[in-house]
């Protein structure tokens, strides 16, 4: 059994969408490096990408939106596939909960693997909710995440943080780094675990209609089928 913080959770399966079964326990957290000897993949994408919340979309922490359904969508962050899918499905969900007031959407960053950038990545991902900026940082880790290297430090933090209007880059990278993300993490892990969550990125849509697991899949209308069969 691996420890993250205060909580030790049992292991349980969950994939990643390009490879086998993986422990679901995060491994434990090493102490944070040195900034100034982190490595930074040398990143040319512009600050715009991948999915934007639109306008009229309320956000708050991790969630965009507001309705009677709520959807939470898990995503292992050091996936590439699950990358990939959430990049070409969550843009046209967000759209059509900003014109049809379909439900609310919340990320949850969940570990799948030992790859210690999963769980920085997952902490940053906690700490730019605070600010309500987590589906900016999350568009923007993939992106990092796309050119390699060591992807997630707080140099790369800093550097992505700076790009993203109306975040305070300091306490974003400070946030990233502190300790009672780790214990959020595991408690999206039970999360997950309770909703049946097997795979990743996985979408669980609760309304007054029931709950849907929704996994791997190939496009926003499979998700958007599922919100309207619980409304």
């Amino acid at each position: 059994m691996l420890v993250v913080g205060a909580l030790a959770l049992a292991p349980a399966a969950i994939a990643d969408p390009g490879g086998a079964a993986k422990p679901a326990d995060p491994p434990p957290v090493a102490a944070p490096g040195n900034p100034e000897a982190d490595t930074v993949p040398q990143d040319t994408t512009p600050t715009t990408g991948g999915p934007a919340v639109p306008g009229g979309v309320s956000v708050s922490g991790l969630r965009a939106g507001s309705g009677s359904v709520v959807i939470r969508e898990y995503i292992d962050m050091s996936s590439g596939a699950s990358g990939a899918a959430h990049q070409r499905i969550v843009g046209t969900l967000l759209s059509r909960v900003a014109a049809e007031g379909l439900g609310s959407i919340s990320l949850r960053p969940l570990i799948t693997s030992t790859d210690l950038n999963s769980t920085e990545a997952g902490c940053a991902v906690l700490a730019a909710g605070r600010q309500n900026k987590a589906w900016d940082v999350t568009a923007a880790l993939f992106r990092a995440q796309a050119v390699g290297g060591d992807w997630v430090n707080p140099t790369v933090l800093r550097r992505l943080g700076a790009r993203i209007g109306g975040l305070r880059v300091s306490r974003f990278v400070n946030d990233a780094r502190g300790p009672a993300n780790y214990s959020r993490l595991n408690a999206i892990r039970d999360e997950a675990k309770s909703a049946g969550v097997t795979v990743t990125p996985a979408f669980v849509v609760r309304g007054p209609g029931g709950t849907k697991l929704v996994a791997r899949p190939d496009n926003a209308s499979a998700v958007i089928d599922a919100i309207k069969s619980v409304q």
